[in-house]
């Protein structure tokens, strides 16, 4: 990745200190609205907080309920260039050979991961993703639990990461390669529900989503690739609960 790369952004990106502190604006907006919701669903329900933690309906309500502010801060700081919210954000259709690409490399990089995951005996799915998969089937909520998992969650974090956050870092010292791996170790340990074993394939993940990104100047597409990680995932569980346990 050199200067002679195509810009990730026509526009001219935040800083470097500005990008950071935009970044935690949305996590504050983000994370302060999961509490709130939790907060909310304790005093309603009076369910205990390991009960919340373990039920998909919760964990569905809490990230499709936390979308809106998260948003509604990253449209407003990609405001404040002067650019269009969407241009600055990169919210636009990836072409063909991008998409082609995108999801052969992620096909690629998905096979070498579960095949590491089954070599050192570990499920391909995280036990986090496979309890939550027992918990909505059993509660009827499994439509809502993939609209979060592959929709919402896909939505807000790659639009933080790679749509806000990466354009002002790899303008930076950082430089591109430097932006794709500090949003990648970020991102992955926002993940701290999943071991350390998946924590490392997370930062895989991440650092794959920003070179398509980079490469294809385009958010959109980082956003489905990133939804098909967790299809797959979910895909995975149901495998693993129905037809292995």
């Amino acid at each position: 990745m050199t200067s002679a790369t195509v810009p990730i952004s026509p526009c001219r990106p935040l800083g470097l200190w500005a990008s950071l502190a935009w970044g935690v604006a949305v996590l504050v907006a983000w994370f302060g609205t999961q509490v709130a919701i939790v907060g909310l669903l304790l005093a309603r329900l009076g369910w205990d907080a390991p009960n919340l933690a373990e039920s998909a309906f919760v964990v569905a309500v809490v990230t499709i309920g936390a979308v809106p502010p998260a948003l509604a801060v990253i449209a407003f700081a990609a405001r404040t260039t002067r650019c269009g919210i969407a241009e600055y954000l990169a919210l636009r259709w990836p072409g063909r050979r991008e998409l082609a690409i995108g999801i052969l490399s992620l096909a690629l990089l998905i096979a070498l991961v579960d095949s590491l995951s089954l070599l050192a005996g570990r499920e391909v799915a995280p036990g986090f993703v496979t309890n939550l998969y027992r918990d909505a089937r059993d509660t009827g909520t499994l439509p809502l639990l993939v609209l979060a998992l592959a929709g919402a969650a896909p939505l807000v974090e790659e639009t933080l990461f790679r749509g806000l956050l990466l354009p002002g870092l790899a303008a930076s010292f950082l430089g591109p390669a430097g932006a794709i791996g500090l949003t990648s170790v970020v991102w992955a340990l926002m993940h701290l529900q999943y071991e350390p074993f998946y924590l490392i394939q997370a930062v895989a993940l991440g650092v794959a989503f920003g070179w398509m990104r980079w490469r294809s100047n385009s958010t959109l597409l980082t956003i489905l690739l990133h939804a098909l990680v967790n299809l797959t995932s979910m895909i995975q569980a149901w495998v693993i609960v129905e037809w292995l346990s």
